[in-house]
């Protein structure tokens, strides 16, 4: 229901000639900060970005492209002006970035940085212990509520970025999001047996293989004092429909990563609100669920912990 790490394209995603997975705009603009107008203006100016082009007529990026896009966002931050990085390559942006020196810290970014960079550290060295220690400890200075949005929420980010800078690979995101699920049920489990009220159905539609977003939601309604079960990923509507039916649930959660492909998302959303019973709530959250237009009627979108909050809240009235 939650951003999730495996926002890398994986299966189902875009690919060009090559087999390269590709990037679309949302994403990019979500990852480096730099707006669709912009990247558009950019693209006329100076020949960069040089987007593929879908029969669509939508834009998808490589993760090379993402990357340098970093590194100009960066180099922006210090204040060079675009007509001077922009047309910049990626080994003359880190040059440029490198004698630049680390940007301005805010007041206390070194004490919230250092967590993320520890975790990214044990991340290198697949030191599952060294992560459960960070996460434990998170946990119980900052409680539940806290954890998932001050801690959980950056991890996300910094870990996704990280890859996208190069700075990990696709095996250190597997093993970050392995440990933190394992962390989120740990938490969730001991809440669930004072949880009341017809449980919140959460899985992910078929292709859908990642997790981690319905174990962030998991806890956040367990921690709630709501009764919830997770299916899992990659579930035929119809099983979930008949799941739904036999727990009594109140609602269903669907999660949809950010490369999921839209039309076919809202297909199969429409296909399980017209099999679900009225009095059986349908929610749509995760990374891809702001990005879906026209949800059908009676599909409620919860894309943040936040809107999350306000959906369960609604089922307690």
């Amino acid at each position: 229901m939650t951003t999730s790490v495996d926002e890398s394209p994986g299966r189902g995603a875009d690919r060009d000639a090559e087999g390269q997975q590709l990037w679309p705009m949302g994403a990019v603009t979500r990852r480096t900060g730099i707006g669709e107008h912009t990247l558009r203006a950019w693209e006329r100016r100076f020949g960069f970005p040089t987007p593929h082009r879908l029969e669509s007529g939508h834009r998808r990026y490589t993760a090379a492209q993402v990357q340098r896009l970093l590194l100009i966002a960066r180099a922006l931050e210090l204040g060079y002006r675009a007509g001077d990085v922009v047309p910049l390559a990626a080994t003359e942006l880190r040059e440029l970035l490198r004698d630049a020196g680390p940007p301005p810290a805010s007041p206390g970014a070194a004490a919230e940085a250092a967590a993320p960079d520890g975790v990214l550290e044990a991340c290198r060295r697949f030191d599952r212990e060294g992560l459960e220690g960070i996460l434990r400890r998170d946990a119980s200075v900052l409680g539940t509520a806290r954890f998932l949005r001050e801690r959980v929420a950056p991890l996300l980010d910094e870990v996704g970025e990280s890859w996208v800078r190069g700075e990990l690979e696709i095996r250190h995101e597997h093993f970050f999001s392995e440990v933190l699920e394992d962390h989120l049920r740990a938490l969730r489990t001991p809440l669930q047996y004072s949880a009341l009220g017809r449980p919140v159905v959460l899985a992910t539609l078929p292709d859908e293989l990642h997790s981690l977003g319905l174990q962030i939601a998991a806890l956040a309604i367990a921690s709630g004092g709501r009764s919830v079960h997770v299916l899992g990923p990659h579930l035929p509507g119809v099983e979930i429909v008949r799941a739904a039916e036999a727990l009594g649930a109140a609602a269903v959660g669907l999660s949809v990563s950010l490369f999921a492909p839209e039309e076919r998302t809202l297909a199969a959303v429409a296909a399980i609100r017209a099999e679900l019973p009225a009095a059986i709530e349908l929610w749509v959250g995760g990374a891809g669920a702001a990005k879906l237009e026209h949800l059908p009627e009676g599909v409620l979108a919860t894309p943040t912990l936040d809107e999350l909050d306000v959906a369960l809240a609604r089922l307690e009235r």
